[in-house]
C-alpha cells in the first residue's frame, strides 16, 4: 500500500496513533511514497512543522481542484481569514510532497534546478509567510472584498483571479505577485473561480486578450508558479517598501534603458515567459 512505510515510521516515532490514516493524511503519505520522499524526511517535516498528518483534514473544508499530474490545489471560500489562508497554503505544500518543477518535456529550458521536498523548504516557506504576513493579514481580505477568489498552490503561495477594477489594477502583464499572492491578470466580467479551475485543469496560465476574452496561454503553470514563488521570496527579503522601490527602478531600467530586469532575472526569465 502506498505510504505504508511512511505511516509506520510516524507511528514508531509516536507521531501517529489510532486507526490507519485515511483522507488527506493518507494522500500525503501516498504522495511522498510516489515521489520517493524518504520516511525520514516525512518525520523531520512532521516534527518541525508540528503537523502529524491529522491537521491535513482541515483541507477538507475547501474545494479541491486537481491538475493533470494529480497535484492538489484548493479553492478558498469567500470570507476566509488570513490565518486560515496561511495555514491552508502551508498544508497544500506539505500534502503534495513536490511541485513538478523540472518535469516539463524534452527541450524545455528551466532557469533553476528543482529544489527537493524537505524540512528546509517547509521552514523556508514558513519564514517567508511570516515576513509577508501583511499579504495574509490585509490582502486576503482585500481580494475577497473586491470580488476576487484565491486558491492555494503546491508551491506554497496563493494564486488569485478576478475582482473589481480596483483589484485588477494590482495585476499587470500576465499577472503580478504581491507578497505571497500571485494575481492572474483577467478582464471585467470573468467568473474568478472558473478561471482558477481552468488554469489548474489545463496546467497553463490564462491571459486576457485586448478584446476582453480570457484564453489559454503557453506558459506552463508549474514553471510560472516557481517563478512567482521566487518573487514572493523577494518581497520577504526586501520588505514591502523595499520591493516597491526596487521593482520600480528595475522597470525604469527595463523600459527606458532597455536593460534586463534583474528581479525578473532572479525569478527566472525562461520560467516567467520573458525568453
Amino acid at each position: 500500500m502506498p505510504g505504508h512505510h511512511h505511516e509506520r515510521a510516524l507511528r514508531e516515532a509516536g507521531l501517529l496513533t489510532g486507526p490507519r490514516r485515511t483522507g488527506y493524511p493518507a494522500t500525503w503519505l501516498a504522495n511522498a511514497a510516489r515521489r520517493a520522499v524518504t520516511p525520514e524526511t516525512i518525520l523531520e517535516i512532521a516534527r518541525s512543522s508540528g503537523i502529524d498528518g491529522d491537521e491535513l483534514h482541515l483541507l477538507g473544508d475547501y474545494e479541491e481542484v486537481n491538475d493533470p499530474r494529480g497535484k492538489s490545489f484548493f479553492l478558498l471560500p469567500p470570507g476566509i481569514s488570513g490565518d486560515d489562508a496561511r495555514r491552508a497554503v502551508l498544508l497544500t505544500y506539505i500534502l503534495n510532497a513536490g511541485t513538478d518543477y523540472g518535469a516539463a518535456g524534452r527541450g524545455v529550458v528551466h532557469d533553476f534546478a528543482a529544489t527537493p521536498y524537505s524540512v528546509a523548504e517547509v521552514r523556508r516557506i514558513m519564514d517567508r509567510q511570516r515576513a509577508n504576513g501583511w499579504s495574509y493579514g490585509r490582502d486576503v481580505r482585500f481580494v475577497d472584498r473586491n470580488g476576487g477568489r484565491l486558491a492555494t498552490t503546491p508551491n506554497g503561495i496563493l494564486m488569485g483571479a478576478g475582482g473589481s477594477w480596483v483589484q485588477r489594477l494590482y495585476s499587470q502583464r500576465g499577472g503580478t505577485t504581491w507578497g505571497d499572492i500571485f494575481m492572474v491578470n483577467t478582464t471585467a466580467g470573468v467568473e474568478p473561480a472558473r478561471v482558477l479551475r481552468d488554469i489548474i485543469a489545463s496546467r497553463r496560465i490564462w491571459r486576457a486578450e485586448p478584446d476582453g476574452e480570457v484564453v489559454v496561454g503557453g506558459l506552463d503553470l508549474d514553471r510560472l508558479l516557481h517563478h512567482e514563488e521566487r518573487h514572493s521570496a523577494q518581497w520577504a527579503a526586501l520588505g514591502y517598501s523595499g520591493m516597491l522601490r526596487a521593482y520600480g527602478w528595475e522597470l525604469v531600467r527595463e523600459l527606458i534603458f532597455r536593460k534586463t530586469n534583474r528581479l525578473e532575472q532572479d525569478a527566472g526569465l525562461h520560467d516567467g515567459g520573458y525568453l
